[in-house]
């Protein structure tokens, strides 16, 4: 075996920070080990700053709290910081007031108020970036609070094995601090919105800047969705700027109030048309029910309130009667499906036919988040842990041209996800997963296939209620008309689970019948 100097690398992998590891590392000669020796040492080095730093912020900690001495004075402590203990501080480490200040802080915050942090930093479990994510992540809550969240995070990253990363730990945090104090979260959102605002400035190097800061998050997560969707679909067509080169044009040029498309290039030589960056006609599945009553509601009575207990038309036919018209009034017919199914991330302006882009993104929360049950947080993905009150500003946008992924977990297991969009159509799946459930009617009493019945929206889907499988339910043409013309009124309490009550004011409750086995 070969000789490393006589250190012994196996205990060194698992000694802890100190006086001792510090002697041993000194002893270590990089040139004379191997690469699976040099991983061992780099990683016993950061432990050792770690504790090092422990002890550079204790040692902060216990100058702050000193009075005025001679040298030759004895030892004594105030028990909290002196007011001008940041001027001591910057003077011996060559600091600026401010950064005095800040560093200063810091060690209040890891010898007072977070002590377990500290000593995750001394054991050299945790280095300098995460012990300032965790006091600066937690600064917002109570004391108590933030011994908390303390401890949780700790946990969490000793859980983990080899530890979190920065970005797992802040994820994971955020979420945590939410949870500990939603109403102080919400209350701090509010205000954070009341200062938004947008910076321009010009870079050292000749480029330029523009930023926007405590902007809404649902307002946030729609422009990075479609900045992100519009670049792609122009490089999809050819163009050569690489992806985040486009993100950064398509942005500039919607600021600007240009097509997104526009080569910002004098010399386009080498790229596709601008014109090319735009996809062929969107499929029918993006450009929503083309008849008038399709994205409205079921019938023109949905339109016309004042029409809805009329009845038919002198001289036409009931539908009901008539299974040629099986679909003229139905909410989604039989054999519509198929034809809404086409993915794609647009469709066409109902106007003017242009192509038009969608924002798209995924929420994440537990079951009792989505039933405003509970307050635990949910997660926006790419941005990370929000309360329940963005989730419920991001559904609501979803009214106005805004979609998202409804992701539903149970004690931290995903058990349901549906995208909820803006097309009225149900998908294809959607229909085979309703039909799997009810297999009849909703209707009390009523035995119809659910292979026959028109899928209903429980919620009006131009009251914006979702095509999703928890607003939809199957009702044979005859209920269906009984629901939107004779008074029936139905809610959906979960997927599957519904309350109607009748014009005469009885409610009848209806649950899926039991699967086979059962």
């Amino acid at each position: 075996m070969f000789d490393h100097g006589g250190v012994n690398f196996s205990v060194l992998a698992s000694a802890a920070p100190g006086p001792e590891l510090a002697a041993a590392l000194a002893r270590v000669d990089m040139a004379s080990v191997n690469g699976h020796v040099r991983v061992v040492v780099m990683a016993a080095w950061e432990r050792q700053v770690s504790w090092s730093n422990a002890q550079l912020y204790e040692a902060m900690a216990y100058v702050a709290r000193s009075p005025a001495c001679e040298p030759d004075s004895s030892p004594e402590l105030w028990k909290s910081f002196g007011e001008f203990a940041a001027a001591e501080v910057g003077a011996a480490l060559c600091l600026s007031p401010g950064s005095a200040d800040r560093e200063l802080s810091f060690a209040y915050e890891l010898t007072e108020r977070l002590p377990a942090t500290r000593a995750a930093l001394a054991a050299g479990t945790v280095n300098l970036g995460k012990a300032r994510t965790i006091v600066e992540e937690t600064c917002c809550l109570t004391p108590e609070l933030a011994r908390q969240a303390e401890e949780f995070i700790l946990a969490a990253d000793a859980a983990s094995g080899i530890g979190l990363t920065q970005a797992q730990l802040v994820r994971r945090l955020r979420r945590k601090v939410l949870e500990l104090d939603p109403e102080g979260a919400e209350e701090r959102r509010r205000e954070a919105q009341q200062g938004r605002r947008v910076g321009f400035g010009a870079n050292p190097d000749g480029t330029g800047s523009i930023t926007g800061q405590d902007l809404p998050l649902a307002g946030t997560a729609a422009a990075r969705v479609f900045i992100k969707t519009h670049a792609r679909r122009i490089k999809r067509a050819g163009d050569v700027r690489t992806l985040a080169q486009i993100e950064a044009d398509v942005f500039l040029d919607l600021l600007r109030g240009r097509g997104p498309t526009t080569n910002p290039d004098p010399a386009p030589a080498n790229r596709e048309p601008a014109s090319a960056a735009a996809p062929g006609p969107a499929s029918a599945g993006d450009r929503g029910p083309a008849t008038d009553n399709a994205d409205a509601g079921w019938s023109p009575a949905d339109r016309d309130p004042a029409s809805a207990n009329a009845g038919p038309a002198p001289g036409n036919p009931d539908p009901a009667a008539d299974p040629a018209s099986d679909r003229a009034f139905g909410d989604v017919g039989v054999d519509e499906v198929d034809a809404w199914d086409a993915p794609g991330d647009g469709g066409a302006c109902a106007e003017t036919g242009d192509e038009r882009l969608v924002a798209k993104v995924e929420l994440v929360a537990e079951l009792e988040t989505w039933l405003r049950l509970g307050s635990r947080a949910g997660e926006l993905a790419g941005l990370g842990a929000i309360t329940p009150a963005v989730i419920d500003d991001i559904k609501n946008a979803a009214a106005g041209g805004f979609e998202y992924c409804r992701t539903v977990t149970i004690d931290g297991k995903v058990v349901y996800h549906q995208a909820s969009s803006r097309r009225y159509k149900p998908t294809a799946a959607q229909r085979r997963f309703i039909e799997a459930m009810h297999r009849t009617c909703a209707q009390p009493g009523c035995s119809r296939p659910a292979t026959l019945c028109d899928l209903d929206h429980t919620v009006e889907h131009r009251l914006s209620g979702p095509s999703c499988a928890c607003n939809l339910a199957p009702l044979c043409r005859r209920h269906h008309r009984a629901k939107h013309q004779a008074g029936w009124y139905w809610t959906q309490n979960r997927p599957g689970h519904l309350t109607t009550q009748s014009p005469l004011g009885h409610t009848y409750t209806v649950r899926p019948e039991p699967p086979p086995g059962a």
